[in-house]
């Protein structure tokens, strides 16, 4: 029984270990502006991106969210960006994102929902921001990683007033 239980918890630690190098990683590629390799090597091809609205608490599906992007217009977002296009990003602004709190929900086998607090401090144009909330993650396993299948991101934020345009990926 002892043994059985060894196995156990040690299989859920090297899976959380798995998760959280991962959620490093992802954070690195958007901390470096290494969007395109983010989404080509995180992201399943039917992703969904959501912040929602700063008052919405909960999974109000009639709300109407700040981002609601599905992969299409989650790679323009990303090309728009890269390109110059978003003026307000233009120069580039430099963030550095802090994970903690990780945890895995659900283990379903095929996919895991995870959840994660994050600060992603945002820094240019003579200013600097700081973004405070919750990540949700529905992550599908892709041999000994993962893909993002649905990435939210819930800021503990009641305006975003002081922060202006939510130009980067959070």
């Amino acid at each position: 029984m002892t043994t059985e239980l060894t196995v156990d918890v040690t299989a859920q630690l090297r899976l959380w270990h798995r998760v959280n190098q991962f959620l490093y990683r992802e954070a690195r590629l958007l901390d470096e502006w290494r969007l395109t390799e983010w989404y080509d090597d995180l992201l399943t091809e039917d992703v969904r991106y959501a912040v929602p609205a700063t008052d919405v608490r909960g999974e109000s599906a009639d709300a109407l969210g700040l981002i609601e992007d599905d992969a299409a217009r989650l790679r323009q977002r990303i090309e728009q960006l890269l390109n110059g296009e978003v003026w307000c990003e233009n120069p580039r602004s430099r963030t550095n994102r802090m994970i903690s709190n990780v945890e895995i929900l659900t283990d379903r086998g095929t996919h895991l929902d995870v959840a994660a607090n994050v600060v992603v401090y945002r820094f240019g144009h003579g200013r600097s921001d700081t973004y405070v909330g919750k990540y949700r993650f529905e992550l599908v396993v892709d041999g000994e990683s993962f893909r993002i299948r649905r990435r939210r991101v819930v800021l503990d934020h009641e305006t975003l007033y002081e922060h202006g345009k939510l130009s980067i990926i959070l």
